[in-house]
């Protein structure tokens, strides 16, 4: 049988069958014996046996059958043509039987397994099609029974993403996750698709739209430039935003430019102006720092003309920060959850040839694995709250849900935030608040555990307000001078002199730091309020003053952290919590002349708060009175 291929080659490309193992003197009880047989003998040396012809007799009985290589068949003249002999082959052995669609056909046990699957719709919902004429599979979809409840439960965001060559069908291989409350990823169905076409897609999408009944459609959905599962989702899920993962933008500008860029300076130089480009919080910030890209792209044009024809005009909407923002994304930008499932299910199969029952068997034990950490950060949520989650819309809410008394009525005076400043700025309270001999604050009980003094201890404080350890002082220090060189031009018309003395005091990265490299406030709290997305409140003897972020307003934010630092001994910054709805300190000026006009709703949202602390009592007025204007 070993000779069956191997060196019986003849001149001209012909392969004779001297040894054929398929001669026997077996004799079958039925022609699917006999086929069965032929189709296992033959399977295994690299051949597929078809019927070419039978011939049956009056009564229907089958007397003769012909059997044939599915490659067999007499060729047409061509001058390249091979000659074909009877009982040979003159073709080599196949070494990849997917490429047969025989070898694609459903073999019995697995065809048992749709079977009791599609009779189990509402356990596990599945779906699939099947050539009438060959029994080939075309498609099939499936979503694990554990998965289906928690998917309808957190269908606000799909991450869809189609693989290859992991299964012995050659078919494509499409996941789809989604994400829970507690930031964990859960894989939501799976589907086989024999071409990578709309249609394909369509049919797997709205198998999963069937599954959602009466709960509600997916907001938001990620995936790559893949132009057939794009429109797809756009015809099942119209509604629906969608959005394109950058990592895969990065990695195609990265194909396309990188040779025409060829300094490694400028490359590096042109990776930055385009992710300061991408993370623009608002129109004019990207309109900015456009004509800034643009002005760096002015020696290699043909990298300007493909960013623009290929991805700014076409599909800037679906991955910059100004536009995708404005739809609640939980973050999700990228396709990386989907590609590390992807990854996780290669792992698990350890093989590209795997048939369909160890496909749901290797399935059945990823999601055990993810709804295991799931129910694991469900429990947490209960038992541990975070001081994020306290948020002053919830307790707004239900201040807004308590009934009236009768005859009352609320009116909000809103002002107009148009306006010049000037006369909103010296309507502010003045800053001098307490006394020079207090040690202590009136929003605040006592003073808390103090932070290294080492000329550090404000940017110690801020990461620690973050949620991390003191020790990180320096990725702060970093993050807040990325923050003044990517829009270097604007925080300049926003500090005017200040801009070059808050680079160099931010400049350092030793311990301790000397006096002229301390945290210089106000100016830092800006940066740290638009860096990191957060409120913050700072306390001191001379006067106290809320940041709140520049250009992005509270819909732009999932939850709204509020963190406040205090300025204690005349030379220290420590972290400090205040309880409750404390009254929140006057609005930051340069909040006030250099915000942008939409997002005034942060001082309409914290409006009683803010007027609260207006009605404060300053406590001994010893020193000369402060107003806002002196830290400007």
């Amino acid at each position: 049988m070993s000779n069956f291929y191997g060196s019986n080659l003849n001149e001209g490309n012909e392969i004779s069958m001297v040894a054929s193992p398929c001669f026997t003197d077996r004799v079958f009880k039925s022609r699917e014996e006999l086929m069965q047989w032929v189709q296992n003998t033959t399977f295994s040396l690299g051949y597929i046996i078809v019927t070419r012809r039978s011939k049956a007799k009056e009564n229907s009985v089958v007397s003769y059958v012909r059997l044939i290589c599915d490659r067999g068949g007499e060729y047409k003249f061509k001058k390249s043509s091979k000659k074909v002999i009877c009982d040979q082959h003159n073709h080599p052995p196949t070494q990849h039987m997917e490429g047969h669609a025989y070898a694609r056909r459903l073999k019995e046990n697995e065809k048992n397994l749709l079977l009791r699957s599609s009779q189990n719709v509402g356990k596990t919902p599945i779906q699939f099609s099947v050539n009438n004429i060959s029994n080939e599979l075309e498609n099939l979809f499936f979503i694990h029974p554990r998965s289906l409840n928690i998917w309808r439960v957190f269908s606000h965001v799909l991450i869809v993403d189609a693989t290859y060559k992991m299964n012995k069908y050659d078919l494509s291989f499409v996941q789809i996750v989604g994400v829970t409350s507690t930031n964990k990823t859960f894989s939501v169905a799976f589907a086989f698709i024999i071409n990578e076409k709309v249609e394909n897609y369509n049919w797997a999408l709205t198998c999963l739209k069937l599954t959602l009944e009466e709960c509600m459609y997916p907001c938001v959905i990620v995936t790559d430039r893949e132009l057939a599962l794009m429109n797809a989702c756009q015809q099942v899920f119209p509604d629906a935003t969608r959005l394109l993962c950058r990592w895969h933008i990065t990695e195609n500008i990265k194909k396309h430019c990188r040779q025409s860029i060829k300094s490694q300076h400028e490359w590096d130089s042109f990776r930055t102006m385009w992710t300061v480009l991408v993370e623009s919080p608002t129109w004019i910030l990207y309109t900015e720092n456009y004509r800034k890209l643009q002005s760096m792209l002015s020696e290699y044009l043909s990298v300007l003309k493909y960013l623009d024809q290929v991805w700014l005009s076409k599909y800037k909407e679906m991955f910059m920060l100004v536009w995708i923002d404005r739809h609640l994304n939980f973050g999700e930008r990228t396709t990386n959850r989907v590609e590390s499932q992807h990854a996780k299910l290669k792992k698990y199969l350890c093989a590209k040839n795997s048939s369909l029952d160890k496909f749901v068997g290797c399935i059945d034990q990823i999601m055990k694995s993810q709804l295991t950490s799931i129910y694991e950060s469900f429990e947490k949520s209960r038992i541990i709250l975070k001081h994020i989650h306290n948020l002053p819309c919830f307790r707004l809410l239900r201040e807004l849900n308590k009934e009236p008394t009768i005859h009352s009525s609320y009116v909000i005076e809103i002002p107009d935030l148009n306006q010049e400043p000037s006369e909103q700025v010296s309507n502010f309270i003045d800053l001098n608040q307490m006394p020079e001999s207090c040690d202590t604050h009136p929003l605040m009980k006592e003073i808390p555990n103090i932070c290294q003094g080492d000329g550090n201890c404000g940017f110690r404080a801020i990461y620690v307000c973050l949620g991390y350890g003191e020790d990180q002082w320096l990725y702060v220090r970093n993050q807040l001078l990325n923050e003044s060189l990517s829009s270097y031009d604007v925080y300049a018309r926003v500090f005017t002199d200040g801009i070059d003395e808050l680079r160099n005091f931010l400049c350092f990265s030793q311990s301790p730091a000397l006096a002229e490299h301390w945290m210089v406030m106000p100016m830092t709290g800006v940066l740290i309020a638009n860096r990191f997305g957060v409120i913050l409140n700072y306390l001191t003897k001379r006067g106290d003053i809320t940041f709140f972020p520049l250009w992005r307003g509270p819909e732009h934010f999932q939850c709204h952290h509020a963190i406040t630092i205090t300025h204690v001994y005349d030379n220290h910054n420590v972290m400090v919590q205040l309880e409750g709805d404390y009254p929140m300190p006057t609005i930051s000026a340069y909040w006030i002349r250099h915000r942008a006009p939409s997002i005034a709703g942060w001082q309409t949202m914290y409006m009683s708060r803010l007027e609260f602390y207006r009605q404060l009592k300053p406590c001994n007025i010893k020193t000369p009175v402060i107003t806002i204007e002196d830290y400007c």
